[in-house]
């Protein structure tokens, strides 16, 4: 909710950052801040582990790769089931959109830091090395929410409609006044372009961060090679992703004891890891007769038994495995940014210009390191290669914070990539039917989004 949850008093707002703080970052959290203005406040509220944390639960429940049974849904209409079934309306009246405003809330906090920066007093802690890298992390983290938001609330990137597009507000400083109509889609990216190669141009940010909250050069690099493959320029994504594994290129071999992490903490130690994001999703499962979210049919087509990406994550039935957080019964699910990502950036560009030996070994690298008894494969051709760069990153990348989601969007755009969405019951009965260039792809927003800033307008969906 804009107003609510973007534009309420900043400095009150910004206390949220100091009650998330991770022990295992080994800081000492302060609660008495409500007014941040030193450096040390601005790295205090940058080591919060709600930055690590968010829900984009509707955006996977809304792509391919998810299936909910009969006795699942029953008789249950709600934001679940409406975005699962592609419904023209999936919001209540008084609903509240935790992938929006939990956004909001971050940028709002990035926001605040970068508008006091400058002007932070003098201190042992405002050394130039000190004041650059929160600058430039706060760059990061804020550039990973508007991505994440330009693809939810908007369509895919389009050229040439990309400058009348709208996407979402592209809010920059503080303001508890302002009423911001929603930018263009061309508006955001060229935003988090610019905020990115600015972070990664910063002399004092290092390749990596001290931990997997600290974004460092290596995951702005990787943001910006997501951005420019979401905007089709192959060239510019696989420069920064070739940045990005100059300093980080490992992948974690699932089949030597790897276990799938339950939290964020469990994160630390995978060396893919750029970023951490990671969601406790427990709604679900309470809502829904204490049942996990299935994979789809079609995911597990990809997979297969022998794919530790699926034995590690779903149980014998092909439900995803629970765990037990804050005495509850919890669906994690871990959307980080990292390597494998960056790879499978990469592999799609190599293929997408000819370079077919490139991309498959990628392909290889990365399966091999995942599936048990796996045999390499080959391409003769680059539609064949890219047609399987497109399945591993099917593969890597499901229930991963809405990428397959986006990736369906940007894929839809040409003929050769672009599929119809079924949903069907058990008993194979069609329940509904997405088309690939359907407005019912972007996510509308709330009434009370709606109401608290009259100058959004609403996504049409039909």
């Amino acid at each position: 909710m804009m107003k609510q949850h973007l534009y309420k008093i900043a400095f009150l707002l910004t206390c949220f950052a100091f009650t998330g703080c991770s022990k295992f970052l080994d800081v000492t959290p302060s609660t008495q801040v409500v007014n941040p203005s030193t450096i040390a406040d601005f790295q205090e509220m940058l080591n919060s582990d709600s930055l690590g944390i968010g829900n984009y639960f509707l955006t996977d429940l809304m792509s391919d790769d998810t299936y909910m049974t009969n006795n699942m849904r029953g008789s249950i209409d709600n934001s679940y089931t409406r975005s699962y079934l592609w419904q023209n309306t999936i919001w209540n009246a008084a609903d509240v959109d935790f992938m929006y405003s939990g956004s909001y809330t971050r940028i709002l906090q990035m926001n605040v830091i970068l508008s006091k920066v400058t002007s932070a007093p003098a201190d042992t802690s405002n050394t130039v090395q000190n004041r650059n890298m929160v600058i430039a992390q706060s760059l990061i983290h804020r550039s990973w929410y508007y991505l994440q938001l330009a693809n939810i609330y908007g369509p895919a990137y389009q050229t040439t409609s990309s400058f009348t597009d709208l996407a979402v507000p592209l809010v920059l400083a503080p303001n508890a006044a302002a009423l911001p109509y929603r930018a263009t889609v061309q508006e955001v990216y060229s935003q988090v372009v610019s905020d990115l190669r600015t972070a990664v141009s910063n002399s004092y940010l290092p390749g990596t961060g001290k931990d997997i909250l600290h974004p460092g050069k290596a995951a702005g690099y990787a943001l910006l090679a997501r951005a420019y493959l979401y905007m089709h320029n192959y060239d510019s994504a696989l420069l920064y992703a070739d940045s990005s594994l100059a300093l980080v290129n490992k992948v974690t071999n699932y089949i030597s004891g790897y276990a799938i992490p339950t939290q964020l903490v469990d994160l630390r130690n995978n060396p893919e890891i750029l970023m951490a994001k990671i969601a406790y999703e427990q709604t679900f499962y309470k809502m829904f007769n204490n049942y996990s979210v299935r994979n789809s049919p079609s995911l597990y087509a990809y997979l297969g038994y022998y794919d530790m990406r699926y034995s590690l994550r779903f149980d014998y039935a092909g439900a995803m495995r629970t765990t037990t957080y804050n005495g509850a019964t919890t669906i994690v699910t871990d959307f980080s940014l990292s390597t494998p990502e960056v790879l499978l950036t990469k592999a799609e560009c190599l293929a997408r210009k000819g370079e077919i030996t490139g991309a498959v070994d990628i392909v290889n690298t990365i399966a091999t390191n995942r599936v048990r008894y796996y045999v390499p494969v080959s391409a003769s051709t680059s539609s064949e290669a890219l047609r399987l760069v497109l399945a591993e990153r099917r593969r890597e990348l499901f229930m991963h914070g809405g990428l397959r989601l986006f990736d369906l969007k940007r894929l839809n755009q040409d003929a050769a990539t672009a599929v119809d969405l079924t949903r069907k019951g058990d008993d194979s009965t069609v329940l509904a039917t997405l088309p690939a260039l359907s407005s019912r792809y972007v996510m509308p927003f709330t009434q009370t989004i709606l109401a608290n800033n009259p100058n959004i307008t609403q996504n049409v969906r039909q």
